[in-house]
């Protein structure tokens, strides 16, 4: 229990003796009982949703759906209705003690309590309910401008992300952070095969290459596979832009398998068909390799450990199962990408140029048939 010495008056303190022990007294006699009840019944209409008192621990009074806080004799605040339950859920002090009362939001509509000396706050709107936001993360949304700025208001507290990171998510996106890259925060990201250019065509007798590209897809949440047009007269040294999506969402991870053919007697489309099945079942596999995916607000991916890596197995036999079907395979190769890597991708504001391809990653270099090819990526935020 908080108390104060008795006996110390004005000029006394450099006065006592050596031995003397000071009998301490509790703060309730001093006023903060009175105080308390003061401030209870300056509640008014609140009294009624706090309910009945639980119990007095220390400069706390515990009521069934809300709590008194005494910091000092002139500043006892109050938390109450959802934003308590969820302060109770966090640990009560322990999370943090308040620094204010329930206020309202500039929109009128949301409420918050600041907790810890402003390092940490519950915010609460009815379309989200209550969440805390603290750290990097909180300095990051209100350098933003808080609610008002395109991420809106938080859908769920700060909890873990791959790679020892951590996460917010919003109405609008996310904030992520991670301790090498600090607090950035993302609406969605958009990824877009961007095109391929010969080191060295094949050699075949019929002449310059006929080359196309296969991509499959999967994230923790979705699978697909995509193709490219055929290209026609690829000579070596040359370039052939182009600009295809084959992800959008958030940046959870991304598994990228990609198959380069040379168009012979082949069906592109069935290639580009059983590529889909199998990545659909390699979603599946992975997904029940998880047992289950924790979902954080909208769609963010929130689990300790790289998350991605558990649908990396299958991939590699479901793309050499798909045969060439007619077709002749120049190369193929398998591209990982971690939440991180896609956020701080997306840091990076400018494409890469090269022979009039923008890009931001890349396969290695792809040989087959004689050829010499290589593929390439964007990402960006939407």
């Amino acid at each position: 229990m908080a108390t104060v010495l008795e006996k110390i008056r004005p000029g006394e303190v450099g006065q006592l003796a050596k031995g003397v022990k000071l009998r301490p007294i509790p703060l309730e006699i001093l006023g903060m009982e009175k105080a308390m009840q003061a401030r209870y019944d300056l509640l008014g209409d609140l009294k009624g949703g706090f309910g009945s008192l639980l119990e007095k621990k220390g400069r706390f009074w515990f009521y069934q759906h809300g709590c008194l806080y005494y910091k000092n004799s002139t500043s006892i605040f109050e938390i109450h209705g959802d934003i308590y339950k969820k302060w109770v859920a966090l640990g009560k002090d322990a999370f943090g003690r308040p620094d204010t009362n329930e206020m309202p939001c500039v929109d009128g509509t949301g409420r918050f309590n600041h907790f810890e000396n402003g390092t940490k706050t519950i915010f609460w709107h009815p379309s989200t309910g209550a969440n805390a936001v603290w750290g990097d993360i909180k300095v990051r949304w209100s350098e933003l401008g808080w609610e008002r700025s395109y991420l809106g208001y938080p859908t769920s507290d700060e909890v873990d992300f791959p790679d020892r990171g951590r996460v917010n998510s919003f109405q609008g996106g996310g904030i992520y952070w991670w301790p090498d890259t600090g607090a950035m925060d993302v609406r969605d990201v958009v990824v877009h095969y961007t095109g391929l250019v010969c080191f060295k065509e094949t050699g075949e007798k019929s002449g310059a290459d006929e080359p196309y590209v296969v991509v499959g897809t999967v994230s923790p949440f979705s699978s697909g596979a995509y193709r490219s047009k055929v290209e026609s007269s690829v000579d070596s040294n040359t370039s052939r832009p182009d600009l295809m999506e084959i992800y959008r969402g958030k940046p959870n991870g991304l598994v990228v398998a990609v198959r380069l053919m040379e168009q012979d007697h082949g069906d592109p489309d069935k290639i580009t068909r059983e590529i889909a099945q199998g990545m659909t079942e390699v979603h599946k596999l992975g997904t029940k390799a998880l047992k289950f995916i924790p979902v954080v607000g909208d769609g963010i991916a929130a689990i300790a450990g790289p998350l991605i890596q558990s649908f990396i197995p299958g991939i590699a036999d479901t793309v050499n199962s798909v045969l060439g079907l007619g077709d002749d395979e120049i190369g193929r190769e398998v591209i990982v990408l971690t939440g991180k890597d896609m956020l701080l991708m997306t840091r990076r504001n400018n494409n890469l140029p090269y022979k009039g391809i923008s890009f931001k990653f890349a396969t290695n270099n792809l040989r087959g048939e004689n050829a010499n090819y290589k593929v390439y990526f964007t990402l960006g935020p939407i």
